[in-house]
C-alpha cells in the first residue's frame, strides 16, 4: 500500500513550501517549514484561504505533483494537480495546526527552564528536554506535568512544613537600613531535596485519573493505674513537661485539668484506695508467682477471685504522619512514527530518573526526584484548584510498569512500534504533609 508522501521544499514569494500527497498522490495539503532555535516545524497552510488556492494552482505545485505520483516518467506529467477536496484537507489541517501549536508551547516550556544539564547527569545531555504524549496535546486544556531534578540535600532534615521565616529584603532602602528593616517575612513552602537543584526536562501527558488519600497514624494504647502512677512520676521528673518541649499554655490547661480531677476524687474517695488495692494485688502476684513457679498476671487473680480486671485506660493516639502514595496509569497509542519515538523517549527519560547511580562499589548516589503538577495552561499560576497539589518537597518514582502488549497479543508496526502500552507510574512523596502546608494552599482550592 501505497504510502502519504511530501515534497521538497519550493520557494514561492520568498517563502519556503512543502506540498503534502495521500496514499492515492492526491494534494491534501500544503506547509510551510518554520524553523527556530535549530528545529523546524510545519506550519498548516488553511485550505479556504486564497494564498493556498494560488499554491496550489503554481508551477512549483504542479511539479512537485508530478514527481509525487510519476517519478522520472516525464511522459505521464500532468499540467494540473488533483486535490483531495473537502474533509480531508480540512482534516489535515486541523490535525497538524494543532501539532504545530503543541509543539510551540512545548518550545516555550523547553525555553521557560533556561537551565543546562549537569555534565554528569546520564538522563539529558545539553538542553533540558520537553516531551509530550499525545504530540497534538492542547496545552490550554487540563493536562498533566511531570519534572525531573537532580536529589540534592542542602541540610540534615528536609521535612519541615511550609512556615513564614525572616528573609534578608532584596532591595535595601536608606529608609530601611535607617530603621534596621532589613529582613521581611517570606513564606517558605516546605523544605526539599529539589530546592537547589535545576529542572533536568519535562513530560506533558493528558489529565491521569486524579485521587489522593490523605492520612495519619493513630495506634492504641494502654496504660493501667500502675502505669499511670509511673507516668505522674515520669511528669514530675521533667518539670510538667517543661523539659518534653511544651509550650506554658498546654501546661497550664493540664494543671487545670488535674486540678479539676484531684477536685472529683475527693468527692469520690475511692481513688487512692483502689490504687492502692491495685498496687497490692500486683505484688502478690509477682511473689505467690515466684513462690510456686508459675506465671500469675494480675488480671487472671483479680479476675478468678472477684470477676474484675485491671482497668486498661484504652485511647488511641497520634503516632506520626502518613507519607503518601500515587499511582496513574496511561494507555499510550502510537499515531505516527513520531509519535512512537516520542512515546520511547518518554519512557527512557523516567527509566533513567529512577533508577540508582553507581558510584562505587561502596556508595550509591541516590536517583532523580520529581515534581508532579495537574495544569491548565492558563496564565502563569495555572495549576488546577479542583484537585489535590503534590508536595513541594519532590517525589520519588518507586515502580514504573510498561506493559507492551496490553491486549494481551503483540501488535507493532512495521518497526516493530508496539500500537498500544499501558504504563503504569507509582510516585511516593520525599516527606509528610504538615498542617502549615495545608494552610498554606489557596483558599479556593481543595488543598494537597
Amino acid at each position: 500500500m501505497a504510502k502519504p508522501k511530501k515534497s521538497r521544499k519550493y520557494t514561492i514569494d520568498g517563502e519556503k513550501y512543502v506540498f503534502n500527497f495521500d496514499a492515492s498522490g492526491n494534494l491534501e495539503g500544503i506547509t510551510s517549514p518554520k524553523g527556530r532555535n535549530g528545529q523546524l516545524r510545519q506550519n498548516p497552510i488553511d485550505p479556504n484561504s486564497s494564498l493556498y488556492e494560488t499554491l496550489s494552482t503554481s508551477d512549483e505545485a504542479i511539479s512537485a505533483y508530478n514527481i509525487a505520483n510519476y517519478g522520472g516518467n516525464k511522459e505521464a506529467y500532468q499540467d494540473s494537480v488533483t486535490k483531495t477536496e473537502g474533509l480531508p484537507e480540512e482534516q489535515f489541517f486541523d490535525k497538524n495546526k494543532s501539532k504545530f501549536a503543541n509543539e510551540d508551547s512545548i518550545e516555550q516550556e523547553t525555553n521557560a527552564l533556561e537551565n543546562v544539564a549537569p555534565k554528569e547527569n546520564a538522563s539529558v545531555k545539553g538542553k533540558t528536554e520537553s516531551m509530550a504524549y499525545p504530540l497534538d496535546l492542547n496545552f490550554k486544556q487540563d493536562h498533566f506535568k511531570i519534572t525531573k531534578f537532580n536529589y540534592v540535600r542542602p541540610s540534615v532534615n528536609q521535612s519541615k512544613s511550609q512556615r513564614d521565616v525572616e528573609k534578608k529584603k532584596d532591595v535595601i532602602t536608606r529608609q530601611d537600613a535607617r530603621h534596621g528593616k532589613t529582613y521581611e517575612e517570606a513564606n517558605i513552602a516546605g523544605d526539599g531535596v529539589i530546592n537547589s537543584s535545576k529542572p533536568l526536562g519535562s513530560i506533558f501527558l493528558p489529565m491521569p485519573k486524579a485521587t489522593d488519600v490523605n492520612g495519619v497514624e493513630w495506634g492504641k494504647s494502654e496504660l493501667t493505674i500502675s502505669g499511670l502512677a509511673a507516668l505522674g512520676g515520669a511528669n514530675m521528673l521533667t518539670a510538667g513537661g517543661k523539659f518534653l518541649a511544651r509550650s506554658e499554655e498546654e501546661m497550664q490547661n493540664d494543671k487545670a485539668a488535674r486540678e479539676q480531677l484531684v477536685k472529683r476524687r475527693e468527692i469520690d474517695g475511692s481513688g487512692a484506695t483502689e490504687m492502692g488495692s491495685a498496687l497490692y494485688t500486683q505484688a502478690m502476684s509477682k511473689l505467690a508467682g515466684s513462690v510456686f513457679g508459675v506465671q500469675l498476671d494480675v488480671d487472671t487473680v483479680l479476675a478468678r477471685q472477684g470477676g474484675r480486671v485491671l482497668n486498661p485506660n484504652a485511647e488511641m493516639l497520634f503516632q506520626g504522619p502518613v507519607i503518601r502514595d500515587f499511582a496513574f496509569s496511561f494507555l499510550m497509542i502510537a499515531r505516527s512514527q513520531k509519535e512512537g519515538d516520542e512515546i520511547r523517549k518518554i519512557i527512557r527519560f523516567l527509566k533513567l530518573g529512577m533508577a540508582p547511580k553507581f558510584r562505587t562499589t561502596t556508595y550509591l548516589k541516590s536517583p532523580d526526584v520529581f515534581t508532579l503538577e495537574y495544569k491548565n495552561g492558563k496564565g502563569k499560576d495555572d495549576l488546577l484548584r479542583t484537585v489535590n497539589q503534590f508536595n513541594p518537597g519532590g517525589l520519588a518514582l518507586t515502580t514504573m510498569n510498561v506493559d507492551y502488549a496490553p491486549n494481551g497479543y503483540w501488535s507493532a508496526y512495521r518497526d516493530s512500534q508496539p500500537v498500544i502500552l499501558k504504563m503504569d507510574l507509582n510516585f511516593t512523596e520525599l516527606r509528610p504533609i504538615y498542617e502549615g502546608d495545608q494552610a498554606g494552599t489557596p483558599e479556593d482550592s481543595v488543598g494537597y
